[in-house]
């Protein structure tokens, strides 16, 4: 290539092609096309691309657009069209939902005699024309398959492959592919960090974990997947349509991909267990040191922006994290603070302006920017004296308790992260009251609650935070207290883990919220009698009496799984019962007629 591009000559030899393909799993899969998007970026900032893309001819160009960029480049388009689509029926529906809209009768015709409203009648047929538009492209792209297999196996068999591939929830596995795609390909373009993938040569028949499911695509697909579903939440309360299926399924695909194609995921014992682990994991790490932890996750993800620290020899847990690159400050300005403070910016003017208008009660609301400030801000706010005060504590008491109760730090954490929790959960409810029980204000709220603390908190990573440490010996001394002797840094420690720990309240609620309602969103299939069997059957496409058998436990262990089953079982419903009642309790209080003077205020 870079011959070519300077005007030589390569002799080009002829060769018949032979494809090879074998079975592969669903996470060997997607390393391997997260291996082949951060190449796609690192060629596509390689001076041969320049050299290519400035001098080809144009038919030779088209050419060499099609069989290398232009697959991933339309990938990174398709997800970028979704959200902004998404975005426009967010302002739509913002119109629609405060503005008097102009009615039409049943055979079209626009019922005179209304003064004052707006038409936006036609708006909702193009809508309604582009979804279906985007479906019939979606189902033409099964065409050539079935016309291959109609012409060589006949139609029987054309209709059963196809069939096959909608039963497998093809579909749904090749969104999550696409995004896969996307997010591999501007992570390498932002971050840098292309390297070799070994994606392995078995076939996947073993069942991962939801802690490990979740910790391995929650940043590629998950985090966007929920901000998207939210936007989509508003607008179908807003607008609904039947149309808007597609993109329920669309949206629901990039969260729970990861899932529905994980080997008896929907085993009920197997399910409680993962609940147990998940809590787990999102616990660990903050008294000693651990392999597989939240803490070690997300710290992991913001080494990209940060970087490390230099290698401290001899240091035990020097080895949990391996080297990352640093990424410039250009992208990090661009990647980290622009984008994420441009997304809040548009979600709170739609919210800005539902706020302007009367409510159903006929209150004129205080100022929304005001309010939705107040309630964003307000759990970062929180954790920052939560964690001055636990600070104060741990300092004080710490090195003194440490000696007879080991487990000070992770008590200490515990009760922080617990608080940390239930602040979160409280001003989503308090925001909830301030717009007097109206479900769709609320769900618009949340909305710009979610992109707003997301801006922030990238803020805070990008221009706050030096170098991580490879130890993470600073973050059990926070909870411990033992900042005096060993090898804790210098002064300044404190104050950056000060700041680092607000960041990590602020992610590890979001966290510890989102993984319950996806756990309750997987927990309804568990339900379906003989679900565990028909998935399989899904997966592997064999008979129940050809399929794996599962695993083989001793009496013992069959003992420790069935009281792990009851205990974690019953404090799941506990759970799922609180989840609950935090919705239908407003929903019952907004039947009530009820004078609020604080949501008058602010």
């Amino acid at each position: 290539m870079n011959a070519f591009g300077r005007g030589g000559r390569i002799k080009h030899s002829e060769y018949y092609q032979c494809g090879k393909g074998r079975d592969l799993g669903f996470g060997t899969i997607l390393n391997f096309q997260t291996k082949i998007g951060t190449g796609m970026g690192e060629q596509m900032l390689s001076r041969e691309y320049y050299y290519l893309g400035s001098q080809l001819p144009l038919d030779r160009f088209l050419t060499f657009y099609y069989g290398h960029p232009g697959f991933h480049i339309n990938n990174i388009l398709v997800i970028l069209s979704v959200q902004v689509f998404m975005l426009s029926l967010l302002y739509l529906g913002s119109l629609t939902g405060e503005l008097t809209l102009c009615r039409y009768d049943n055979q079209g015709g626009l019922i005179p005699g209304q003064q004052g409203c707006y038409n936006l009648y036609p708006v909702f047929q193009w809508i309604k024309r582009t979804i279906l538009s985007i479906l019939l492209v979606f189902l033409i792209n099964f065409l050539p398959l079935f016309l291959q297999e109609l012409t060589e196996r006949g139609t029987g068999r054309a209709i059963t492959r196809l069939g096959k591939h909608f039963l497998s929830l093809s579909p749904i596995f090749e969104i999550f592919s696409t995004q896969i795609y996307t997010h591999s390909i501007l992570s390498n373009l932002t971050f840098g960090g292309a390297r070799y993938i070994a994606t392995g040569r078995g076939f996947a028949t073993a069942r991962l974990s939801f802690s490990i499911l979740y910790s391995r695509f929650a940043g590629p697909s998950i985090y966007l997947g929920m901000r998207t579903l939210l936007m989509l939440i508003y607008i179908s309360m807003a607008i609904w349509m039947p149309h808007l299926i597609y993109f329920w399924i669309s949206i629901m695909a990039l969260i729970v991909a990861p899932f529905l194609f994980n080997p008896h995921q929907f085993s009920f014992t197997d399910f409680v267990i993962d609940y147990r682990e998940f809590l787990r994991w999102m616990s660990r790490g903050n008294s000693r040191s651990h392999g597989n932890s939240w803490i070690g996750y997300c710290r992991l993800s913001r080494t990209m922006i940060t970087g490390y620290k230099k290698h401290r020899l001899g240091h035990p847990s020097e080895k949990l994290s391996s080297d990352a690159p640093r990424a410039g400050w250009r992208n990090v300005f661009i990647a980290e603070i622009v984008g994420p403070i441009s997304m809040a910016v548009i979600v709170t003017i739609a919210y800005m302006f539902v706020g302007s208008f009367k409510d159903n009660t006929g209150h004129t609301p205080p100022n929304p920017l005001i309010r939705i400030l107040v309630v964003a801000l307000g759990p970062i706010v929180l954790n920052a004296v939560l964690l001055l005060l636990q600070f104060v504590t741990s300092v004080s008491l710490g090195p003194a308790l440490g000696s007879c109760c080991p487990r000070f730090g992770a008590w200490m954490a515990g009760g922080v992260h617990a608080i940390a929790v239930f602040g979160l959960v409280a001003f989503f409810e308090f925001l909830w009251f301030l717009e007097r029980w109206n479900g769709r204000r609320a769900v618009l709220g949340i909305v710009s609650i979610v992109f707003i603390q997301r801006a922030v908190n990238k803020l805070i990573i990008s221009t706050l935070l030096t170098r991580e440490s490879k130890s993470d010996e600073t973050n059990r001394v926070w909870w411990s207290g033992n900042w005096f002797g060993g090898n804790n840094g210098s002064t300044s420690s404190p104050v950056r883990e000060f700041v680092v720990k607000i960041v990590e309240l602020n992610l590890w609620s979001g966290d510890f919220i989102l993984g319950h309602i996806l756990l309750f969103a997987l927990g309804i299939p568990v339900l379906i009698p003989f679900i565990d069997k028909i998935h399989s059957t899904m997966l592997f496409w064999l008979r129940p009496s050809r399929q794996i058998r599962r695993a083989i436990y001793t009496v013992k262990q069959r003992k420790q799984r069935r009281m792990i089953v009851i205990k974690y079982g019953l404090l799941f419903l506990v759970v799922l019962g609180a989840f609950l009642a935090l919705i239908i309790v407003p929903v019952w209080l907004r039947t009530l007629k009820m004078e609020c003077w604080l949501c008058d205020q602010i």
